[in-house]
């Protein structure tokens, strides 16, 4: 616990630095901003707001760009694994698969041609009648028909490919969550035509103070309400915590819910509550309330008498931190009141007064 100790320390003796001390015999009565002490306790309660989510999803989109001529669901349709969702115009892919299939047909024609005139130079050349170069120059012509069929081959084969792709399945069975587009409107290879959430298991999506990643780990059990239903909760489980808090100072946790009621859907707002224990357990205090005291390697707070309206600087035995906040294992008690901010003014016995909505 010492190199906590000394952390802090480090942090308050700073804040101090370049200060004369100044020998004023009453310093002037200041309002403090109070804190008021409460009891220790080992673990807490976290409620984060969510939402309901399908734990198999995907967003269906075309693999080629087109018009599209189809659009076969609408939202919270239910579609069978295979059902067609939409259609591309496909003329011209038909159209160039016609033209590939002619240029195969040409090239093959040309390459079995270009066989049986080099089966002929060959036993010419066996027969002494044509000399190696001529016979490698028919080789070579062959061989290059031969490469022109297997590359007619192919564009065949992607243009049949890209015809296949025009139609868009679904790859499980499902409800459609939304459609993102209208009958002959131009589509681009990935964009969006439709959500597909799975049947089956469910999930929430909540959004964590970055503070809590230390404390959040797959496995953790978690209570799950619906926003909307009063008294409608399930058992959850953590299965993922993500390790970037962006701009938003937040983590994305995903929640799995064990046997998921019936009136529960992808889509609604949900709430999880995530019980936390602390590794050490001590009283909360705000770390700006911490002060050096006059020794080096002590930890002090200024604690408020109301008998006398002074504060006091008090010894405390640190035991953690958290973020802002500072755990206190010995020298407070439940309903201390201490300052909890402005105590590099304060002096030990000078006389505070607490805000007026608070007194």
């Amino acid at each position: 616990m010492r190199p906590i100790i000394v952390l802090l320390m480090a942090s308050v003796v700073l804040a101090s630095c370049g200060r004369e001390p100044v020998d004023i015999p009453e310093p002037r009565e200041r309002t403090i901003e109070p804190y008021r002490v409460v009891e220790a306790a080992g673990s807490r309660d976290v409620r984060l707001p969510g939402l309901i989510q399908a734990a198999d999803r995907a967003s269906l989109a075309f693999a080629v760009s087109g018009t599209l001529v189809e659009l076969n669901v609408n939202n919270s349709d239910r579609v069978e694994e295979g059902a067609i969702i939409a259609r591309l115009d496909d003329e011209l892919f038909r159209l160039q698969i016609d033209t590939a299939r002619a240029q195969l047909q040409r090239a093959s024609a040309t390459a079995e041609e270009r066989r049986l005139e080099l089966d002929r130079r060959r036993q010419l050349y066996e027969s002494g009648w044509i000399s190696p170069a001529a016979l490698e120059q028919f080789t070579a012509a062959y061989v290059t028909a031969e490469s022109d069929v297997r590359a007619s081959r192919a564009v065949l084969g992607q243009m049949t490919r890209s015809l296949e792709r025009s139609t868009l399945y679904a790859p499980y069975a499902g409800v459609i969550a939304n459609v993102h587009v209208d009958p002959f409107e131009e589509v681009y290879v990935g964009m969006p035509i439709a959500e597909l959430n799975a049947d089956g298991g469910l999930e929430v999506l909540v959004d964590a103070p970055d503070r809590l990643a230390g404390q959040l780990t797959p496995g953790m059990n978690v209570a799950v309400d619906l926003t909307t239903i009063e008294g409608c909760g399930c058992a959850g489980q953590i299965i993922q915590v993500g390790r970037d808090a962006g701009a938003t100072n937040t983590i994305p946790v995903t929640i799995s819910i064990r046997n998921p009621p019936s009136n529960l859907l992808p889509g609604m707002a949900a709430s999880a509550t995530i019980t936390l224990v602390s590794e050490t357990v001590g009283t909360p205090i705000p770390f700006a309330s911490v002060v050096a005291g006059p020794a080096q390697d002590q930890v002090h707070v200024f604690l408020y008498d109301r008998e006398t309206s002074r504060v006091r600087l008090v010894p405390v035995t640190v035991s953690g931190a958290q973020g802002n906040i500072v755990l206190v294992s010995e020298g407070l008690s439940a309903g201390d009141v201490i300052a909890a901010a402005g105590t590099g003014i304060l002096r030990d016995g000078q006389r505070v007064r607490l805000p007026e909505n608070l007194q």
